[in-house]
């Protein structure tokens, strides 16, 4: 099969950090160009030294099949459209919009063009993540009755774009597409009701920490996100008969190192491992297969309009400016 030719819009952190390896190592895909605004940076990913210093050329480029956008989540929706609209398939960082808005936006695009569209929710392709969903919906540990999660760090330096209001920071729209989204895929999306809030803001007007608990058919979910607090990341559920939870310290960044599933079942506690695997490059080469017509699972559209929905929702609660 002919490897997919992806183009880069953005040639920041998460770029370097986690589609440039992957890509490099796929074999369906290949980085082709990256445009950024900085020359030297695109440069620095680029394989072939294929580069554009503005994003429209890149765009117009027709051998670019795919384009991967990690630019400032501001950003996000309306270059995906733009790239939508230029004929290419388009895999954006998360979150995919500011608002739910936006999302329908681009649904409607994605539609008209009949494009692939999808978000960069890198850990639903992590085996560890698959199989604890698998376990849940089984019915091992019995109904689902509490639902918690955290994704925090510190970094607090005002120059960061995830503390610039006007660029879509905050700790909701960087982290909340893990810690936050969570319980919602997990209950299938069922009904949510009795939203809570508390949260701390940032000088700049973003949310710096953020706890949000919430009820989700039968269960009650508690989501934490912050950039003002030490390494912490858990993924717990708690049911009837049982419990399942995420190992070690590392429940939404566990990239290339082996991790674990904490199980107890009826008092009967075990633990499964799983190997090292690169979840951008399981994500990617899905993406890269459904483009040349195999399968491969997407996140639907569906999901990330409405993870919008409950962040507009979250938002409106803890009266973010």
């Amino acid at each position: 099969m002919e490897k997919v030719r992806w183009g880069f819009i953005g040639a920041g952190m998460i770029a370097k950090k986690a589609l440039w390896p992957a890509l490099l190592k796929s074999e369906v895909g290949e980085i082709y160009a990256v445009a950024a605004k900085d020359a030297v940076r695109a440069k620095a990913l680029s394989p072939s030294g294929r580069i554009y210093t503005d994003y429209e050329s890149l765009l117009a480029d027709p051998a670019v099949e795919a384009i991967y956008i990690s630019l400032p989540n501001s950003l996000h929706m309306p270059w995906s459209i733009r790239a939508m609209e230029a004929g290419k398939h388009v895999l954006c960082e998360k979150p995919l919009a500011m608002n739910a808005a936006e999302v329908r936006e681009g649904i409607k695009v994605q539609e008209r063009t009949g494009k692939l569209f999808m978000e960069a929710s890198w850990n639903r392709w992590h085996p560890r993540t698959i199989r604890l969903n698998e376990i849940v919906k089984s019915g091992a540990i019995g109904e689902v009755k509490e639902i918690r999660t955290a994704f925090t760090y510190t970094d607090l330096d005002p120059k960061n774009i995830r503390a610039i209001y006007e660029l879509g920071g905050g700790g909701l729209y960087d982290l909340g597409p893990y810690s936050v989204a969570a319980p919602l895929w997990l209950m299938n999306f069922a009904p949510i009701s009795n939203i809570k809030t508390e949260v701390k803001w940032h000088p700049g007007g973003t949310d710096e920490t953020l706890k949000v608990s919430f009820d989700i058919g039968g269960a009650h979910a508690e989501a934490v996100t912050s950039m003002a607090t030490n390494d912490t990341l858990y993924f717990d559920v708690v049911g009837t008969k049982g419990s399942v939870k995420m190992g070690g310290n590392d429940a939404f960044n566990s990239h290339n190192k082996p991790s674990t599933l904490e199980i107890d079942i009826d008092g009967k506690k075990s633990v499964e491992n799983f190997e090292a695997c690169d979840p951008y490059q399981l994500m990617a080469d899905s993406f890269a297969n459904r483009i040349r017509g195999k399968e491969a699972w997407l996140m639907p559209l569906s999901e990330s309009l409405k993870f919008a929905e409950f962040f507009d929702q979250i938002f409106k609660v803890m009266g973010r400016p």
